[in-house]
């Protein structure tokens, strides 16, 4: 039956023409998001090339998110432990965290 189906490419508003190192992340969006009708699924992404690179913000903080979520399942052998590096990080206190955090934040903008 797979073999004679015939595939359809659709037309998206969010697909990009330049962009060839985020399909996984659309495909996890497209599973999310898409509940077996075409006509007015919309996965909510932006169009590529929008302001202010709205797809591309979207499409990091999609990539955070399900970093995330699989890291932290709980089958993954990397939970307890980042678990365990998170509370370390948390029982900091919030003037040690927020020094770390803005020092990060300015390293960054500095490359």
């Amino acid at each position: 039956m797979i073999k004679r189906a015939k595939i359809v490419r659709q037309q998206m508003d969010w697909r990009t023409k330049s962009n060839g190192v985020n399909c996984e992340i659309f495909t996890m969006r497209h599973m999310e998001t898409y509940m077996g009708k075409m006509s007015g699924w919309a996965c909510g992404l932006a169009k590529e090339n929008t302001p202010n690179n709205k797809q591309t913000k979207h499409l990091n903080d999609l990539r955070i998110k399900y970093t995330i979520k699989i890291l932290l399942h709980e089958i993954s052998e990397r939970r307890k432990p980042l678990v365990k590096s998170l509370n370390k990080f948390l029982n900091l206190g919030p003037k040690v965290i927020i020094d770390i955090c803005t020092k990060q934040v300015w390293q960054g903008l500095k490359k």
